[in-house]
């Protein structure tokens, strides 16, 4: 008889998850600088580059960021990215991210409409989501965020005088 393995139940790794969290607040600041004056940015990402994030080839994306709400400590902002031609089978989610300006942290607080992220998720479960799926959204966020870093420009024309 074979001994039958027992599964192995998914430990967050909470210093890990904060360190993702703390530079994605660096990552931020660097795109959006002036968040606490500027309610809106919008720039495009380079379709020359043929980049990848997260598997997903990038043919030119406009990424808009939206200030939703300000308080003393914290900021909420909303991250669409939208593809600069109609193409429907690339998907990209709508994240709402919550800034804690007082610890330098950004956490993305739900993707489309998934709110309320816990730490760890049973397997099977009703939405599918994997046990890590908190600390994966953060993650893609932080590449998202280098990406547009990287790869980002401007929409309006630039002259020089």
């Amino acid at each position: 008889m074979g001994s039958m393995k027992k599964k192995r139940r998914y430990v967050p790794d909470l210093v890990a998850d904060m360190a993702e969290c703390d530079a994605n607040y660096i990552r931020l600041n660097r795109l959006f600088p002036h968040m606490d004056k500027e309610d809106y940015l919008e720039f495009g990402v380079d379709s020359a580059s043929r980049a990848t994030v997260q598997g997903t080839t990038v043919d030119g994306a406009v990424v808009t960021m939206k200030i939703e709400q300000r308080c003393p400590y914290t900021t909420m902002l909303t991250v669409i990215v939208t593809n600069e031609e109609d193409k429907p089978w690339v998907k990209w989610p709508t994240l709402e991210v919550r800034v804690y300006h007082d610890i330098k942290s950004a956490e993305v607080k739900s993707f489309e409409r998934h709110r309320n992220l816990k730490f760890r998720y049973p397997t099977p479960n009703e939405n599918m989501f994997q046990p890590d799926e908190k600390s994966q959204i953060n993650k893609y966020f932080g590449e998202l965020l280098k990406f547009c870093y990287e790869y980002g420009h401007s929409l309006e024309a630039v002259t020089l005088k």
